[in-house]
């Protein structure tokens, strides 16, 4: 049994790796699943979102809009209540993160284990393998002030220059920030687009304005990612979210 204790109405930012460091998210087809499952296990109706697929298995995979082609199941999860936020995510080759607010009852612990159930059968069946796809146990960190909470999405957002351009910006000594740019803004697999296209993933998303709101516009939030990457930025270092 975990040790954590989530509290209705609080942050957390939660981290997730596979075992062996096994790079399964390379995989387009496993990373749009993923999202679809962040999708479908946010909602007191989950259950019967996930039943109404196992019984229309022809339903394509998302997109864009990870909603976009699932009218029935939306309509499904919209009887229910969200049971977390998903304010922003980025998933890389071996782990997730997600910035989440508890806003029910053991709502984090059953968000997670779902979406980690629904992943690991789809890659398992896949790849004709049995066994966890995840490390024992996912890790939690309490977010407890406003700082904390605009730099762990910052964090996430960035997340995924490890791959692009490697991990310098972790030691904020990223030099060459217009060429990294448009493949950071253009990474699938994080909702950075979202900060800046409202429209975008708007049915798995939400809270996020908490953080957006302030800032000026989307300039801004750019320039704070900016800033914090680059040389001489007084952020938060990396290692407080580890």
């Amino acid at each position: 049994m975990r040790k954590d204790n989530f509290i209705d109405g609080e942050y957390y930012h939660i981290y997730n790796r596979t075992i062996a460091n096994y790079r399964v998210f390379n995989d387009e087809r496993n990373a749009k699943h993923l999202l679809r499952a962040f999708l479908l296990a946010n909602s007191t109706k989950s259950s019967e979102a996930f039943e109404w697929l196992r019984n229309d298995r022809k339903k394509p995979l998302p997109t864009s809009d990870v909603g976009k082609g699932f009218d029935e199941v939306l309509e499904i999860l919209k009887q229910g209540e969200k049971i977390v936020d998903l304010l922003c995510f980025a998933v890389m080759p071996d782990h997730y993160h997600l910035l989440l607010k508890e806003r029910k009852e053991n709502g984090i612990i059953d968000f997670v284990r779902k979406c980690d159930i629904s992943i690991s059968k789809y890659i398992n069946i896949r790849n004709n393998r049995k066994g966890s796809l995840f490390e024992s146990s996912f890790k939690s960190k309490h977010i407890n002030s406003n700082e904390y909470l605009v730099h762990s999405s910052v964090y996430m957002h960035l997340n995924p220059l490890d791959t692009i351009s490697g991990k310098e910006w972790r030691e904020h000594k990223l030099q060459n920030w217009e060429e990294i740019r448009k493949p950071l803004f253009d990474y699938p697999w994080s909702s950075l687009k979202s900060f800046f296209e409202p429209s975008s993933d708007n049915n798995l998303l939400s809270g996020q304005e908490i953080i957006t709101e302030q800032f000026k516009n989307k300039e801004d939030y750019e320039e704070f990612l900016k800033d914090w990457s680059i040389p001489d930025s007084n952020s938060f270092t990396d290692n407080e979210f580890k």
